[in-house]
């Protein structure tokens, strides 16, 4: 019944869900709570599209395998990596460049910004994949090891 109803107009929703709710995503600082926001409001999308309550005892797990997606914090993970690697192929004249690699001048933000910034995002995710930042700029030159990078980044997001 659900794998009907998902090939006769659940795909192309899916797919609209995800892509309204993760629109600018790479972008986000990715606290604990935004992640658990945006797994919550992508499962219920789909429970909604597959007509699925949580009175069936079906976990959210099986509701991705039959959607035959991921959660959604793990594909904003990978679309992160993705954007860093275009924006680290850029020149070094390049604003985007500068501004990924910039820090304060005295290493600190002033007294009262939050603690979690993009760059600290980013860094968790790396850290993910055993790199540094020092070497990230060299394996980003090559294309696929980068695209192999942000998958296994993915991956390890989803098991944490």
């Amino acid at each position: 019944m659900w794998s009907a109803l998902l090939q006769r107009y659940g795909c192309t929703i899916a797919r609209i869900v995800v892509s309204v709710t993760s629109y600018a995503s790479e972008t986000w600082k990715m606290t604990a709570r935004t992640e658990h926001k945006l797994n919550v409001c992508h499962q219920r999308c789909l429970r909604k599209i597959l007509k699925v309550t949580y009175k069936d005892h079906i976990t959210n797990e099986e509701i991705l395998l039959w959607a035959n997606s991921r959660k959604l914090s793990d594909i904003v993970t990978e679309r992160r990596f993705r954007m860093v690697g275009h924006i680290l192929r850029l020149p070094d004249h390049q604003a985007a460049k500068v501004a990924i690699s910039w820090t304060p001048a005295d290493g600190r933000r002033k007294t009262g910004r939050p603690k979690k910034t993009w760059h600290r995002t980013f860094q968790q995710d790396l850290q993910m994949v055993d790199f540094k930042w020092e070497e990230v700029e060299c394996v980003a030159t090559d294309r696929s090891k980068w695209r192999q990078a942000a998958a296994r980044c993915a991956q390890r997001h989803g098991r944490n």
